[in-house]
Formats: C-alpha cells, sequence, structure tokens
C-alpha cells in the first residue's frame, strides 16, 4: 500500500507540473490575463452575437441599423480572432505562430479598446442629458479588454524574456 501510495505522488507530481521548476509569478500572471482576456473577447463576442440575432437588450427596445448590423458581425469577428490571440500567447500551441505577428496584434487590441473606453467615457461625461445604464457598464468594459491586451502582451514580453526586457524592447 505504501509503495502504492509512493507511486501515485510521482505521478499526480509529474501530471502536476512538468517542468521541475516552479512557475515563477509572472508566468502565473501570463497564464491569468491571457485566460482573462480570453472570457473578455468571447463574453463580448456572444453579446454581438445576441445583438446580431435580433437582441434588443441594451437599444432601449429598439433595432439596430443596417450599418450597425454590418458593423456588429465585424466586430463578432475582431472578438474571436481576439479571443484566439489572447489564448495563443499562453498555450503551448501558440509559439507555432510568430510571437511579433501576437504581440502586435495584442498591442492593436490594447491601444484600440483603451482609446475606445477612454474616449467613449469621457464623452459619456461630457453630455448634458442623463448617460443611459448601457453607457456606464460598456465604456469601463472596453477599458477592461485594453488593460487585459496590454498586461498579457507585456507579461508575454517579460516572462520570455526571462525577467529581464530584451534590447529594443524598452
Amino acid at each position: 500500500m505504501i509503495n502504492f501510495m509512493l507511486f501515485m505522488k510521482g505521478v499526480i507530481t509529474i501530471k502536476k507540473n512538468n517542468d521541475s521548476r516552479p512557475q515563477s509569478k509572472s508566468k502565473k500572471w501570463l497564464f491569468f490575463t491571457g485566460f482573462a482576456a480570453f472570457a473578455w473577447s468571447t463574453l463580448f463576442g456572444l453579446v454581438h452575437i445576441y445583438w446580431a440575432a435580433g437582441g434588443t437588450a441594451g437599444f432601449e427596445g429598439r433595432t439596430m441599423s443596417e450599418e450597425l448590423f454590418v458593423i456588429n458581425l465585424m466586430t463578432i469577428v475582431l472578438c474571436f480572432i481576439a479571443a484566439f490571440i489572447a489564448l495563443a500567447l499562453v498555450q503551448a500551441w501558440g509559439r507555432k505562430f510568430p510571437s511579433w505577428l501576437l504581440l502586435t496584434l495584442a498591442w492593436i487590441a490594447c491601444v484600440v479598446l483603451g482609446l475606445r473606453g477612454g474616449i467613449g467615457a469621457i464623452q459619456s461625461m461630457l453630455q448634458v442629458e442623463p448617460v443611459p445604464l448601457l453607457l456606464i457598464i460598456v465604456e469601463p468594459f472596453f477599458l477592461l479588454g485594453g488593460i487585459l491586451f496590454g498586461l498579457v502582451a507585456f507579461l508575454y514580453i517579460y516572462t520570455n524574456s526571462n525577467g529581464r526586457i530584451k534590447k529594443g524592447m524598452e
């Protein structure tokens, strides 16, 4: 019985961590932010699918125009591309893609989402009329997406340079 328990302890240890070294905090944060960015992108894409299917929540009971419908469809595609990029930065299969490409796309997502959320928040605060509840929720949500993609890109660079920022990336 003791031999079996020792054997199982070894198996569990091997399955739990293939590396003999413990994972660094920055690597753990990379995985956390990568999966958080994946969840953010997926949730945002699902909301847009709901709207594309005719959902009216958030539109104060109105349906969207044709132009907004096309923008919505493009947003759905971009959300799922963003989800793929977030996972590719933290999964082993993501190493099949050039890191410069994944990082460039993650930084673009960071800037676009951050600007969209920041400018939208400022516009909402400057409005004279009452701001709809949806904008109070949406603008910080865009900012959160920008922060998540910026963090995952930064942590990817940081963890892949052994805790040092590489020359040329400073």
